[in-house]
């Protein structure tokens, strides 16, 4: 349980830092890239530091396509971002986890007993009461084109998750961070090239945020993994998307002042029920 609990906080952490960087204008090309760079960086000296066997087949593929679908996510999230605003696009990605449960179910055959099932769907149920807020004058209603952006971000995002559970499913231990190193890795070498092109307004101070970013993603991405080898990917992804929202929305209200609505209080309560029920085992 508690790797799962460390999943969740610095998954929420990714979008806290993510939102902070935009609002102090720094350049989330710069952001993105160096925290790659440093996530990679981080597992090939665990790697290297455990005495790792060298990666296997298997490892190397789902590695680099994971790190194609993680950037791919990341540099439609930027933009997105910019034009729709935080609460829409991180509503988007929490709900993305419909994704790696559904192929869990049909593909890999996951199923947990029937209180844990029933948490996992309490979950689920909290996601879009946590999501749903008021209409914001910057967040009018969406062109077909925003739609189209939106339905990238729920697939890319879904895709990164579903990397996740599809190296737990070729069952390759001490492998872990060998191919965090390789998914890392290779997003690093496509952000960087995206930051290459979008270098304009790129300083210094872009260095701060790119490093928290990459420990957020580096210490998340492996509690996720060695959560995913203890519990069903239908509990992990619920409990992370739904307690991860509530720890945003605590954040912000003590942070940014931010009110928390009724509707979120209610998916609060729902999210919480959900985390006991899950962690009956």
């Amino acid at each position: 349980m508690i790797s799962l609990l460390i999943a969740t906080l610095f998954s929420a952490g990714f979008g806290l830092v993510v939102r902070d960087a935009q609002g102090r204008d720094r350049n989330l090309w710069a952001v993105g890239a160096i925290n790659y760079v440093f996530a990679a960086l981080f597992h090939l000296v665990r790697a290297v530091a455990a005495g790792s066997p060298a990666p296997t087949a298997p490892t190397w593929a789902i590695g680099v396509l994971g790190g194609i679908a993680y950037v791919g996510s990341y540099a439609v999230l930027v933009p997105t971002m910019q034009l729709r605003g935080v609460s829409i696009t991180t509503a988007i990605l929490r709900l993305s986890v419909i994704i790696p449960i559904l192929v869990s179910m049909l593909v890999w055959g996951e199923r947990p007993d029937t209180v844990q099932t029933v948490g996992g769907v309490m979950a689920i149920v909290a996601l879009p009461l946590l999501a749903y807020r008021p209409s914001d004058a910057n967040e009018g209603s969406m062109s077909k084109r925003d739609r189209w952006v939106a339905v990238i971000v729920f697939v890319g995002n879904g895709l990164c998750m579903l990397a996740i559970r599809g190296f737990r499913q070729v069952d390759l231990p001490g492998q872990e961070s060998w191919f965090l190193a390789i998914l890392f890795g290779t997003a690093a070498i496509v952000a960087c090239l995206g930051w290459w092109r979008n270098r304009s307004g790129s300083r210094l101070l872009d260095v701060g945020h790119g490093v928290l970013l990459g420990i957020c993603n580096a210490v998340g991405n492996l509690a996720l993994v060695q959560a995913l080898q203890h519990y069903d990917s239908v509990l992990v992804f619920p409990f992370q998307a739904a307690v991860g929202m509530v720890f945003t929305a605590i954040f912000a209200r003590i942070a940014w002042r931010e009110r928390i609505t009724r509707t979120e209080s209610v998916g609060m309560v729902t999210a919480l029920i959900a985390v006991i029920l899950i962690n009956v085992a």
